[in-house]
């Protein structure tokens, strides 16, 4: 019989990719073996060059992965959200950990050690959530890789100002409203550049009418330039 934690656990991770598709005795048998802990705000989850032991789920929250400038600034390289996995490419590879992650948000995290990990990748369902979420992580990375080598600021603020409107962009009868708050420091951690430079291209785009600023939001008038601007036609594709 299962006791109340399991249960609960079970009922949980029952909801939550790859479990969601899992047969009933397939969860009953890991739902013992797995934890899912609380996380502050900006608390620090590993360090570069540590082991990594943990393969983590995120239930809800954020984290984001980041690397440390030779000038000592943080370095966003990817923002993850629930449903992303966190060290699926270490466990795989048996490396420690090559960046910092840091909490976003009250978060909460499915937590697998190492052996159950190995026993859940032979199951068909989870080998195929792993596999598109080292293939988005990928994606994310080689995007990311490639704004920092090829592109121009304005041009990764762009992007970065348009994948916003994306994921939390409200349409309004005179643009799209990004509903998220956001500080120039944290754009500048997200596309390595400084707030200064932030500001700057923020107040010109701003004085042609391409954004504009409402209850401490952004607001974009303009997404066809912005587009242009950042050379995707569809910075979500």
């Amino acid at each position: 019989m299962k006791t109340t934690k399991t249960q609960k656990i079970s009922e949980e991770i029952s909801r939550i990719e790859p479990f969601s598709s899992a047969e009933d005795d397939v969860i009953s048998a890991f739902a013992n073996r797995i934890n899912i802990n609380s996380y502050r705000d900006r608390q620090t989850l590993f360090l570069n060059g540590d082991p990594c032991d943990t393969f983590y789920i995120i239930v809800s929250g954020g984290i984001s992965l980041y690397f440390i400038s030779e000038e000592g600034n943080e370095v966003i390289f990817s923002e993850l959200q629930p449903g992303d996995a966190v060290g699926e490419i270490e466990f795989a590879l048996n490396y420690r950990h090559s960046s910092n992650a840091v909490i976003c948000g009250a978060t909460r995290l499915l937590e697998i050690d190492r052996k159950t990990f190995n026993e859940l990748s032979t199951i068909p369902q989870v080998a195929s959530y792993l596999m598109r979420t080292i293939a988005r992580k990928l994606h994310r990375t080689m995007m990311f890789a490639e704004g920092m080598a090829l592109y121009p600021l304005e041009t990764r603020l762009a992007r970065l100002l348009l994948n916003l409107g994306a994921a939390h962009g409200r349409s309004t009868s005179d643009g799209i409203l990004i509903e998220k708050p956001i500080s120039q420091s944290r754009m500048g951690q997200l596309i390595n550049a400084s707030r200064p430079r932030i500001n700057a291209q923020l107040q010109a785009w701003k004085s042609k009418r391409l954004i504009g600023m409402r209850q401490h939001r952004i607001i974009i008038f303009n997404k066809k330039s912005l587009q242009i601007i950042s050379r995707h036609s569809d910075p979500a594709a």
